[in-house]
């Protein structure tokens, strides 16, 4: 029997044709290696077989209860992945590729778990010393709401990611791919800016407090903004579109995201 080895570059559309003509249940070949499979594992990488058909929103329960319960091999190596190839990475897992990758919603979960814990635990403030001319009612409310939204950040954004999915299957649109994916894509690239983050913590512990704490949170910012916008846009590789176009597409998904962080942050400061 004639097999095809799905490359990375293989995108997550071009899968609903491939399982077309093959059982929901029984691959043909691995889309991982493409081995023959003629039961429920792969012989060659092991890879489940039976889970690789393109993601639908009646998967997502599963993958959310099994994020939770269950920790996958392959940290390092998504890390890795996600952080020189976060494009082809997402891609490659949409396709069916999944058996060397960590569970996005895995790694979300983890990341973001360990940056909150070690964010409390050093009891960094990211905020400067009080203003001689402020009223103490003032900067008692803005220290009380970025004390919150601080301790509690890298949780909101895991919960925008159902938002951030819309965002992606709109300004995406072009790469073909359904809210579910997009959910998958969201939870990637969030989990990369936590991560981001959370190696970011011995420079935030070191200006805690101090009058530069503002500018070194900023400076942050440009390394996520760049990484988000380049994530996003390499999405969008496979479809023709020029690098102007993809990047254009980024930066708008970044910024929408941004939107709906500010809002939820003077939410926030407004209780």
């Amino acid at each position: 029997m004639q097999t095809a080895s799905l490359s990375s570059d293989v995108f997550a559309p071009e899968l609903a044709s491939h399982l077309s003509h093959t059982s929901r249940h029984a691959a043909v070949a691995c889309l991982n290696c493409g081995h023959p499979v003629p039961d429920r594992f792969c012989g060659k990488c092991g890879q489940d077989a039976h889970h690789t058909h393109r993601l639908t929103l009646t998967d997502m329960p599963h993958d959310i209860l099994h994020s939770i319960w269950h920790v996958d091999k392959g940290i390092l190596y998504t890390l890795k992945t996600m952080v020189l190839r976060p494009g082809p990475t997402i891609r490659a897992y949409l396709a069916g590729q999944r058996v060397d990758h960590f569970r996005p919603l895995s790694l979300l979960f983890m990341i973001t778990g360990l940056y909150a814990l070690l964010w409390a635990v050093l009891h960094i403030q990211a905020f400067p010393p009080k203003d001689p001319n402020m009223p103490e009612a003032v900067w008692q409310m803005q220290m009380t709401s970025t004390k919150f939204f601080m301790k509690y950040l890298s949780w909101c954004y895991v919960a925008m990611v159902p938002v951030w999915a819309l965002f992606a299957r709109w300004l995406l649109r072009r790469g073909g791919y359904n809210y579910a994916e997009c959910l998958i894509i969201a939870a990637f690239i969030t989990a990369m800016c936590n991560f981001f983050s959370l190696l970011y913590l011995p420079v935030m512990y070191k200006y805690s407090g101090t009058p530069q704490i503002g500018t070194v949170s900023m400076l942050f910012m440009v390394p996520v903004f760049a990484y988000t916008t380049w994530a996003y846009g390499s999405l969008l590789a496979h479809t023709g579109m020029r690098l102007f176009g993809r990047l254009w597409r980024g930066l708008l998904t970044y910024l929408l995201e941004s939107v709906d962080s500010q809002r939820i942050q003077s939410r926030a400061a407004s209780r």
